[in-house]
Protein backbone atom coordinates (compact mmCIF):
# COMPACT_ATOMS: atom_id res chain seq x y z
CA UNK A 1 0.00 0.00 0.00
CA UNK A 2 1.29 3.26 -0.84
CA UNK A 3 -0.04 6.98 -0.42
CA UNK A 4 1.41 9.92 -2.21
CA UNK A 5 1.08 13.67 -2.04
CA UNK A 6 2.32 15.58 -4.48
CA UNK A 7 2.18 19.03 -6.59
CA UNK A 8 3.13 20.36 -9.78
CA UNK A 9 3.27 23.88 -11.73
CA UNK A 10 1.45 24.02 -14.77
CA UNK A 11 3.66 23.98 -18.05
CA UNK A 12 4.28 27.12 -20.52
CA UNK A 13 2.11 25.39 -23.19
CA UNK A 14 -0.90 24.65 -20.51
CA UNK A 15 -0.72 28.16 -20.16
CA UNK A 16 0.38 30.06 -22.72
CA UNK A 17 -0.87 28.56 -26.16
CA UNK A 18 -2.32 30.62 -28.16
CA UNK A 19 -2.72 28.86 -32.27
CA UNK A 20 -3.33 25.79 -34.35
CA UNK A 21 -1.30 22.97 -33.22
CA UNK A 22 -0.13 20.71 -36.23
CA UNK A 23 0.26 17.13 -34.72
CA UNK A 24 -3.35 17.03 -32.86
CA UNK A 25 -5.13 19.08 -35.74
CA UNK A 26 -6.23 21.82 -32.97
CA UNK A 27 -6.68 25.42 -32.39
CA UNK A 28 -5.31 25.65 -28.21
CA UNK A 29 -5.76 28.11 -25.80
CA UNK A 30 -3.57 28.44 -22.68
CA UNK A 31 -5.56 28.65 -18.87
CA UNK A 32 -4.50 32.13 -19.03
CA UNK A 33 -7.25 32.54 -21.13
CA UNK A 34 -11.27 33.46 -20.70
CA UNK A 35 -14.04 33.58 -23.70
CA UNK A 36 -15.39 37.05 -23.43
CA UNK A 37 -17.97 38.31 -26.10
CA UNK A 38 -16.78 35.41 -28.57
CA UNK A 39 -12.66 36.80 -27.98
CA UNK A 40 -10.55 34.89 -26.03
CA UNK A 41 -9.21 37.43 -23.60
CA UNK A 42 -5.90 37.46 -21.33
CA UNK A 43 -6.44 37.52 -18.06
CA UNK A 44 -3.55 36.88 -16.66
CA UNK A 45 -4.53 35.42 -12.83
CA UNK A 46 -2.15 33.41 -10.77
CA UNK A 47 -2.15 29.79 -11.79
CA UNK A 48 -3.01 27.31 -9.57
CA UNK A 49 -0.99 24.35 -8.56
CA UNK A 50 -2.10 20.92 -9.56
CA UNK A 51 -2.45 19.05 -6.39
CA UNK A 52 -2.60 15.14 -5.90
CA UNK A 53 -3.88 12.88 -3.42
CA UNK A 54 -2.84 9.15 -5.03
CA UNK A 55 -4.04 6.09 -2.43
CA UNK A 56 -2.36 2.64 -4.55
CA UNK A 57 -2.73 -0.91 -3.40
CA UNK A 58 -0.66 -3.77 -4.92
CA UNK A 59 -0.75 -7.06 -4.66
CA UNK A 60 2.50 -9.29 -6.69
CA UNK A 61 3.58 -13.12 -6.65
CA UNK A 62 6.55 -13.98 -9.05
CA UNK A 63 7.26 -17.56 -7.50
CA UNK A 64 6.17 -20.90 -9.00
CA UNK A 65 4.64 -21.39 -12.81
CA UNK A 66 2.08 -18.52 -11.77
CA UNK A 67 2.99 -14.75 -11.95
CA UNK A 68 -0.07 -12.39 -10.40
CA UNK A 69 -0.19 -8.83 -10.26
CA UNK A 70 -3.40 -6.70 -9.58
CA UNK A 71 -3.20 -2.83 -8.43
CA UNK A 72 -5.82 -0.48 -7.66
CA UNK A 73 -5.69 2.91 -7.34
CA UNK A 74 -7.71 6.10 -6.16
CA UNK A 75 -6.39 9.67 -7.23
CA UNK A 76 -8.15 12.86 -6.09
CA UNK A 77 -6.53 15.83 -7.88
CA UNK A 78 -7.31 19.53 -7.50
CA UNK A 79 -6.41 21.97 -10.03
CA UNK A 80 -6.32 19.15 -13.07
CA UNK A 81 -5.30 20.90 -16.02
CA UNK A 82 -6.50 19.45 -19.12
CA UNK A 83 -7.52 20.43 -22.37
CA UNK A 84 -11.70 20.46 -23.75
CA UNK A 85 -13.48 21.29 -26.48
CA UNK A 86 -15.14 24.47 -26.48
CA UNK A 87 -17.42 23.60 -29.78
CA UNK A 88 -15.93 26.81 -31.45
CA UNK A 89 -13.76 26.30 -34.64
CA UNK A 90 -10.88 28.66 -35.71
CA UNK A 91 -9.10 29.52 -39.12
CA UNK A 92 -5.91 27.54 -39.21
CA UNK A 93 -3.86 30.27 -40.73
CA UNK A 94 -3.35 29.03 -44.12
CA UNK A 95 -5.62 30.69 -47.92
CA UNK A 96 -7.57 27.86 -49.18
CA UNK A 97 -9.50 28.60 -52.43
CA UNK A 98 -13.14 26.45 -51.52
CA UNK A 99 -15.72 27.10 -49.42
CA UNK A 100 -16.04 25.53 -45.34
CA UNK A 101 -18.49 22.53 -45.72
CA UNK A 102 -20.70 20.55 -43.01
CA UNK A 103 -17.86 18.18 -42.19
CA UNK A 104 -17.79 14.35 -43.10
CA UNK A 105 -20.14 11.55 -40.82
CA UNK A 106 -17.51 11.52 -38.05
CA UNK A 107 -18.01 15.06 -37.59
CA UNK A 108 -14.74 16.55 -39.01
CA UNK A 109 -14.69 20.14 -40.80
CA UNK A 110 -13.65 20.86 -43.94
CA UNK A 111 -9.58 21.83 -44.21
CA UNK A 112 -9.21 25.22 -43.06
CA UNK A 113 -10.60 25.13 -39.83
CA UNK A 114 -9.64 23.57 -36.73
CA UNK A 115 -11.68 23.05 -33.34
CA UNK A 116 -10.65 25.31 -30.31
CA UNK A 117 -9.78 23.29 -27.57
CA UNK A 118 -8.83 25.06 -23.85
CA UNK A 119 -7.16 24.37 -20.81
CA UNK A 120 -8.70 24.63 -18.33
CA UNK A 121 -8.49 23.46 -14.51
CA UNK A 122 -10.87 21.25 -12.18
CA UNK A 123 -10.99 19.01 -9.36
CA UNK A 124 -11.49 15.36 -10.52
CA UNK A 125 -10.87 11.78 -9.22
CA UNK A 126 -9.41 9.17 -10.88
CA UNK A 127 -9.83 5.57 -10.20
CA UNK A 128 -9.35 2.12 -11.42
CA UNK A 129 -7.64 -1.08 -11.60
CA UNK A 130 -4.52 -2.96 -13.68
CA UNK A 131 -4.52 -7.09 -13.42
CA UNK A 132 -2.09 -9.71 -15.14
CA UNK A 133 -2.18 -12.99 -14.87
CA UNK A 134 0.98 -15.19 -16.34
CA UNK A 135 1.16 -19.09 -16.77
CA UNK A 136 4.06 -20.98 -17.61
CA UNK A 137 2.42 -23.68 -19.07
CA UNK A 138 5.81 -25.91 -19.69
CA UNK A 139 9.16 -25.12 -20.91
CA UNK A 140 7.86 -23.56 -23.88
CA UNK A 141 4.26 -22.38 -23.54
CA UNK A 142 3.38 -19.72 -21.57
CA UNK A 143 0.41 -17.82 -21.71
CA UNK A 144 -0.91 -14.39 -19.96
CA UNK A 145 -4.15 -12.47 -19.36
CA UNK A 146 -4.70 -8.75 -18.47
CA UNK A 147 -6.97 -5.87 -18.27
CA UNK A 148 -7.25 -2.60 -16.91
CA UNK A 149 -9.83 -0.18 -16.35
CA UNK A 150 -9.55 3.51 -15.44
CA UNK A 151 -12.45 5.93 -14.79
CA UNK A 152 -12.07 9.37 -14.71
CA UNK A 153 -14.40 12.25 -13.40
CA UNK A 154 -14.78 15.33 -12.81
CA UNK A 155 -15.70 16.06 -8.92
CA UNK A 156 -18.48 17.96 -9.20
CA UNK A 157 -20.06 15.74 -12.39
CA UNK A 158 -19.14 14.94 -15.63
CA UNK A 159 -16.58 13.12 -17.37
CA UNK A 160 -13.25 13.65 -18.41
CA UNK A 161 -12.08 13.84 -22.43
CA UNK A 162 -9.86 10.80 -24.08
CA UNK A 163 -10.09 8.45 -21.61
CA UNK A 164 -9.33 5.37 -22.48
CA UNK A 165 -12.15 2.72 -22.16
CA UNK A 166 -11.95 -0.67 -20.50
CA UNK A 167 -8.93 -3.18 -22.00
CA UNK A 168 -8.75 -7.18 -21.73
CA UNK A 169 -6.65 -9.23 -23.55
CA UNK A 170 -4.28 -12.19 -23.86
CA UNK A 171 -1.31 -13.54 -24.96
CA UNK A 172 0.19 -16.59 -26.18
CA UNK A 173 3.86 -17.25 -26.20
CA UNK A 174 6.36 -20.42 -27.94
CA UNK A 175 9.89 -20.45 -27.22
CA UNK A 176 12.66 -22.44 -28.20
CA UNK A 177 16.25 -22.27 -28.71
CA UNK A 178 15.71 -20.71 -31.98
CA UNK A 179 11.94 -20.51 -32.42
CA UNK A 180 9.84 -17.87 -31.00
CA UNK A 181 6.33 -16.72 -31.63
CA UNK A 182 3.39 -14.63 -30.08
CA UNK A 183 -0.35 -14.15 -30.93
CA UNK A 184 -1.88 -11.33 -28.73
CA UNK A 185 -5.27 -10.73 -28.92
CA UNK A 186 -6.87 -7.61 -27.18
CA UNK A 187 -10.26 -6.18 -26.68
CA UNK A 188 -11.13 -2.55 -26.30
CA UNK A 189 -14.55 -1.85 -25.06
CA UNK A 190 -16.75 0.74 -26.24
CA UNK A 191 -16.19 4.34 -24.70
CA UNK A 192 -19.24 6.44 -24.15
CA UNK A 193 -18.64 7.97 -21.13
CA UNK A 194 -17.62 11.37 -22.66
CA UNK A 195 -16.93 14.99 -22.53
CA UNK A 196 -18.80 18.13 -24.22
CA UNK A 197 -18.06 18.35 -27.60
CA UNK A 198 -16.90 15.07 -27.65
CA UNK A 199 -17.69 11.62 -29.62
CA UNK A 200 -17.95 8.17 -27.82
CA UNK A 201 -15.94 5.14 -29.90
CA UNK A 202 -16.85 1.65 -30.90
CA UNK A 203 -15.20 -1.40 -29.69
CA UNK A 204 -12.73 -3.31 -31.35
CA UNK A 205 -10.90 -6.60 -30.96
CA UNK A 206 -6.81 -6.28 -32.79
CA UNK A 207 -4.80 -9.46 -33.53
CA UNK A 208 -1.36 -9.41 -33.74
CA UNK A 209 0.93 -12.15 -34.53
CA UNK A 210 5.07 -12.10 -34.40
CA UNK A 211 7.20 -15.48 -35.44
CA UNK A 212 10.84 -15.39 -35.41
CA UNK A 213 13.50 -17.91 -36.33
CA UNK A 214 17.29 -18.04 -35.46
CA UNK A 215 18.93 -19.05 -38.34
CA UNK A 216 21.93 -21.35 -37.68
CA UNK A 217 24.45 -19.30 -39.55
CA UNK A 218 26.76 -16.58 -38.75
CA UNK A 219 26.97 -17.58 -35.22
CA UNK A 220 23.18 -17.63 -34.97
CA UNK A 221 22.95 -13.57 -35.08
CA UNK A 222 20.80 -13.63 -38.47
CA UNK A 223 17.11 -14.48 -38.08
CA UNK A 224 13.77 -14.63 -39.98
CA UNK A 225 10.79 -13.12 -39.64
CA UNK A 226 7.04 -12.63 -40.14
CA UNK A 227 5.10 -9.85 -38.08
CA UNK A 228 1.10 -8.98 -38.33
CA UNK A 229 -0.61 -6.61 -36.88
CA UNK A 230 -4.39 -6.36 -36.86
CA UNK A 231 -4.77 -9.40 -38.88
CA UNK A 232 -8.74 -9.11 -39.07
CA UNK A 233 -8.09 -5.55 -40.86
CA UNK A 234 -10.39 -4.24 -37.91
CA UNK A 235 -11.32 -0.54 -38.08
CA UNK A 236 -10.16 0.70 -34.75
CA UNK A 237 -10.15 4.05 -33.66
CA UNK A 238 -8.17 5.13 -30.51
CA UNK A 239 -10.29 7.21 -27.96
CA UNK A 240 -7.14 8.91 -26.59
CA UNK A 241 -6.10 10.18 -29.74
CA UNK A 242 -7.45 14.22 -30.51
CA UNK A 243 -7.23 12.20 -34.23
CA UNK A 244 -9.71 9.48 -33.91
CA UNK A 245 -12.65 10.63 -35.83
CA UNK A 246 -10.59 11.31 -38.78
CA UNK A 247 -7.40 8.62 -38.58
CA UNK A 248 -7.97 4.94 -37.16
CA UNK A 249 -5.07 2.69 -36.46
CA UNK A 250 -3.85 0.97 -39.49
CA UNK A 251 -5.45 -2.12 -41.04
CA UNK A 252 -4.03 -5.26 -41.28
CA UNK A 253 -0.50 -5.33 -42.40
CA UNK A 254 2.18 -7.91 -42.89
CA UNK A 255 5.81 -7.81 -43.05
CA UNK A 256 8.00 -10.69 -43.50
CA UNK A 257 11.77 -10.20 -43.44
CA UNK A 258 15.30 -11.07 -42.56
CA UNK A 259 17.42 -9.44 -39.08
CA UNK A 260 20.46 -9.38 -38.36
CA UNK A 261 22.98 -8.95 -35.10
CA UNK A 262 26.71 -7.41 -35.27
Amino acid sequence: ASYVRAQRAPSAAELFSFGPHIGTRTYEIGALYELEDEHFEFHGETPELETSNNLDLSFKKFGGDFGIVFNVFYNQVDNYYYQTATGLFADDGHDHDHDHGEGDEHGEEESGELPVFIFQTDDVILHGFEAQVAWQINDEFNATVFSDLVRARLKDGGDLPRTPPVRFGTQFSYQTARLSAHLDVTRYQSQDKVADFETSTSGYTLVDLSVSYDLPILNDNLSVFFKGNNLTDTEARVHTSFLKDIAPRPGRNLSIGVKGYF
